[in-house]
């Protein structure tokens, strides 16, 4: 089957229908739309804890699991994980800040980027956070100035590109020569002696983030392999080396995957594999992990409600309220979101679900087996928890959507839903 025209639906232990209505853990999607009304996230809590304790399972070493927030930074998401113990992997000064509003301890976040301003690192050794990635020659320079001025040495560590091939969307692979992330390997190498020998800077650790929805552990295992390989030459060199991080990339199912992705714990036996094949394993460093949509994608989905059926052209259109302003992968990387309606059994028929932004490009399926929607039906988009809000905008002056917490039976805002006079609050 082409992509694209797939009805697939993966199985969700928490968005799931009871007595004919859709529910999250046990609350319908229809009493949620009446009282916070729509496009609103609805995230399950309960799926984000049991992601948090499968991913900490997986892993086959004790590690600090790094929360990559920009999947998405709710203060409610990030204080739950905080109290489960989960670190953060940030990438701006307003990250570094949303962590310590919501708990997350400073030793525990590490500050990953290409283009870190002086305020930001500033902000980080202000906050005493675990270590600061370096990714170019000009970051270690502006770093090391900074941390000369202020009279105490920067964590850091070595963000190295692998030059992995991570087999996935161009657009998510971070690991490659060509993408703008992390230190070429010889120039990493290159600057050891300088990096041992600086009073101003304490090279940490090293690390590598290949890219995101890994389709195969094995870029994994290699990509570890290859780190775990540098860690031992700086080592070698006299480096304080502590940590080893292997960045993130863990899938989740979206639906149209024509072959299933490996089970978590394949990924964590990867990065083992990897350790030993380097013989970074014997070297007791302390394994660290970026993931981002693995803990909160599955969590959440889009409610939307059908304003309008259009026929034109041959093509069925289904109108919906929510639109690429509330959740712009499918514009952006082509992605795929499983489709459900709130009513059980609403059969399905061929067509397009777009929003109402001025944008031939505002769709979230194209040519797609759809619930069969009449206007006024309530339709959820699947898989929206990662990389949903985070990315959401204004666009059309459109105010971001509400987000809403299912935890014990009950549905709470954790987001309120902005008014039309906060689009030119500051203007």
């Amino acid at each position: 089957m082409e992509r694209g025209t797939r009805a697939d639906v993966p199985p969700s232990a928490h968005f799931t229908y009871e007595g004919g209505a859709l529910t999250c853990d046990g609350v319908t999607l229809e009493s949620i739309a009446a009282r916070f009304g729509t496009p609103t996230y609805v995230y399950s809590a309960s799926s984000i804890d049991h992601a948090y304790e499968r991913m900490v399972a997986a892993v086959p070493r004790p590690c600090l699991v790094a929360y990559a927030i920009k999947a998405n930074s709710n203060l409610s998401i990030l204080r739950r994980l905080a109290a489960r113990g989960c670190g953060a992997d940030i990438v701006s000064g307003g990250e570094l800040a949303r962590c310590l509003r919501a708990g997350i301890r400073p030793q525990d976040i590490v500050f990953s980027g290409v283009g870190k301003t002086d305020e930001e690192l500033e902000a980080a050794l202000d906050a005493d956070i675990r270590a600061v990635h370096v990714e170019s020659v000009p970051e270690i320079d502006a770093l090391e100035q900074i941390a000369a001025r202020r009279g105490s040495p920067a964590r850091i560590t070595l963000r190295v590109n692998p030059d992995v091939d991570p087999d996935t969307h161009p657009y998510i692979a971070t690991g490659l020569h060509d993408t703008k992330f992390g230190l070429e390997l010889d120039v990493a190498r290159a600057l050891l002696p300088r990096l041992i020998t600086s009073p101003h800077l304490t090279l940490e650790g090293v690390a590598c983030h290949i890219g995101s929805q890994l389709g195969s552990a094995s870029p994994m295992a290699d990509a570890v392999e290859i780190l775990g390989r540098f860690a031992r030459e700086c080592v070698d060199a006299g480096a304080p080396l502590r940590s080893l991080d292997a960045g993130g990339g863990w899938p989740i199912r979206y639906g149209d995957e024509d072959d299933a992705h490996p089970p978590w714990p394949a990924f964590g036996a990867a990065i083992e594999e990897g350790l030993r094949r380097s013989g970074a394993d014997a070297l007791d460093l302390e394994l660290i992990v970026e993931p981002g949509r693995a803990l909160v994608g599955e969590a959440g989905a889009l409610l939307t409600r059908v304003i309008y059926v259009k026929e034109q052209a041959s093509k069925r259109f289904v109108i919906v309220d929510a639109a690429m302003t509330e959740l712009i992968r499918p514009a952006l990387y082509d992605a795929y979101h499983a489709v459900m309606s709130a009513r059980e059994g609403a059969g399905a028929a061929p067509g397009d679900l777009v929003g109402p932004v001025c944008e031939t490009g505002d769709f979230f399926a194209v040519d797609r087996a759809l619930p069969d929607a009449r206007r006024g039906d309530l339709l959820l988009v699947r898989g929206a928890g990662a990389y949903g809000t985070s990315m959401a905008s204004n666009y059309n002056s459109r105010p971001l959507a509400a987000e809403v917490l299912v935890e014990g039976g009950e549905a709470r805002v954790i987001r309120r839903r902005q008014t039309v006079e906060d689009l030119w609050r500051g203007e």
